[in-house]
């Protein structure tokens, strides 16, 4: 059985997304991941952290059985050290997102995973950003998202998404409800099948 492989965006470069993509070496959680980022990053966060990973670059054609952690290699604007958010290296996570998206929309990934992004870092760079979902739904085209949370049996769409707590009432119109829960209803018919 081919196992699916699944992108896993390495997110904010200064942040824990870095680490937390490391820590899946050597786990089997029943598919092939590839950790899209910077490969330099990734080897120096790992020494950083004291980790012997191995690191091998993301070939589609590769054998899946590998201990490490394959690295479809994205470029850092700039050096970074954890911690110091630096503006310059929004391009870079944008990108990371992008590689992920494009590799879903032409079949490569199967799904993908995203680590954190600090969203006022990639506003300081004088990029509008509110989240990843809003921008996986622009490049898709749609102007309707609905956010999902799931988990031990428990699915709940959200009516909104990254807003501001006092925002939410002047959000919530009959329309937008109703779009939502059908978006849920056609997500529940698609799982069933």
């Amino acid at each position: 059985m081919t196992r699916p492989v699944i992108a896993v965006t390495s997110g904010e470069p200064a942040g824990i997304g870095p680490d937390v993509c490391l820590a899946l070496a050597g786990r089997d959680l029943g598919a092939r991941l590839v950790v899209i980022g910077d490969e330099a990053l990734l080897r120096e966060r790992a020494t950083q952290l004291g980790m012997a990973t191995s690191l091998r670059k993301f070939e589609a054609a590769a054998p899946a059985n590998f201990d490490g952690i394959e690295v479809c290699h994205v470029p850092l604007a700039v050096p970074c050290e954890p911690g110091r958010l630096d503006p310059r290296n929004s391009g870079y996570v944008l990108a990371v997102l992008d590689r992920a998206f494009a590799g879903c929309a032409r079949g490569e990934f199967a799904a993908m995973v995203t680590a954190p992004v600090q969203k006022s870092v990639i506003n300081d760079a004088g990029i509008a950003f509110t989240g990843h979902t809003e921008y996986f739904a622009e490049a898709a085209g749609d102007a309707h998202v609905v956010m999902m949370l799931a988990g031990a049996g428990l699915r709940v769409a959200l009516a909104t998404t990254h807003l501001a707590l006092k925002d939410v009432p002047a959000a919530l119109t009959r329309e937008s409800l109703e779009r939502t829960l059908r978006s849920e209803e056609h997500t529940s018919e698609l799982q069933s099948h």
